[in-house]
């Protein structure tokens, strides 16, 4: 009986595959954002929701459904992920959910580290930013790690946001700009926006073509809103854990179809 379930599953999830592959093909036809962000809210309302023990029950739903969006984003061609994973407002929540919520961070960055060490990471490459001094001091050592270890990888480049909000991101860009042209004590200072963009956390990769929010819930809630000026926001009601193919497919072909307007924006904005 056993054997004959287990036979049948590797079918069921052959055919998944094959046509998971094909709907990609078909996706492909059309142009396929650059860089896509996701806004990861609804995991502490999942928990909720389906009556989850634990302050860190929801957050393990949510890191199973990053590998899965990982897997989709990287088999459609998509060169940049964002994700975020930890505002600075987060640190305001329940002493007791921030340290679970770290924790459970550091599991699985340590978890991630010993996938690239052993040579299972070789298509991925993972990019922290934020304010990581905010981070405590194990978790900090362990996303540096991470970074070291996957920084020649090729293929889909991961950013993800910690410690993060964009005025404090806005912030800490001018003061950087300032040292920068103050090196030159006799020249008068003039910041343009080029400075300020260079001096931001997310200037390792280009704006955002596409943002998804999970949750159902139309607000970028404080992120990469300069650099989201002209993307293209898209908020599904599923909750982030609830987040599956047929939600980023869709969220893709949106896109497509506003290509064109997007294109003008943008050409609007480099003029």
């Amino acid at each position: 009986m056993r054997e004959h379930v287990g036979k049948s599953s590797k079918l069921f999830n052959g055919f998944t595959t094959i046509m998971r592959r094909f709907i990609f093909k078909v996706l492909c036809v059309g142009p396929i954002p650059n860089h896509i962000s996701f806004i990861m809210d609804g995991n502490r309302r999942f928990a909720k929701k389906h009556n989850l023990q634990g302050l860190d029950a929801g957050h393990r739903a949510g890191f199973v459904s990053v590998t899965y969006v990982l897997q989709y984003c990287q088999e459609i061609g998509v060169p940049y992920v964002t994700l975020y994973a930890f505002g600075i407002d987060n640190f305001k929540r329940e002493p007791e959910e921030v340290k679970c919520m770290m924790d459970l961070m550091l599991e699985k960055i340590e978890l991630t580290i010993d996938q690239a060490i052993s040579g299972n990471l070789k298509d991925l490459k993972v990019i922290f930013a934020g304010d990581l001094n905010l981070l405590n001091e194990r978790l900090k050592v362990a996303a540096q790690s991470l970074m070291e270890l996957t920084e020649q990888n090729r293929g889909l480049v991961a950013v993800v946001i910690v410690a993060y909000s964009t005025s404090h991101e806005i912030v800490q860009a001018i003061r950087e700009s300032c040292v920068r042209k103050c090196v030159d004590g006799d020249s008068p200072l003039v910041l343009e926006m080029s400075d300020v963009e260079e001096c931001m956390y997310t200037s390792i990769v280009p704006d955002p073509d596409l943002v998804i929010r999970s949750g159902g819930i139309d607000r970028l809630s404080n992120f990469m809103t300069w650099q989201s000026s002209r993307s293209l926001l898209h908020t599904t009601a599923a909750l982030w854990p609830e987040l599956g193919l047929w939600h980023l497919v869709w969220a893709i072909l949106k896109f497509q179809r506003m290509h064109d307007y997007l294109q003008k924006k943008k050409k609007q904005k480099l003029d």
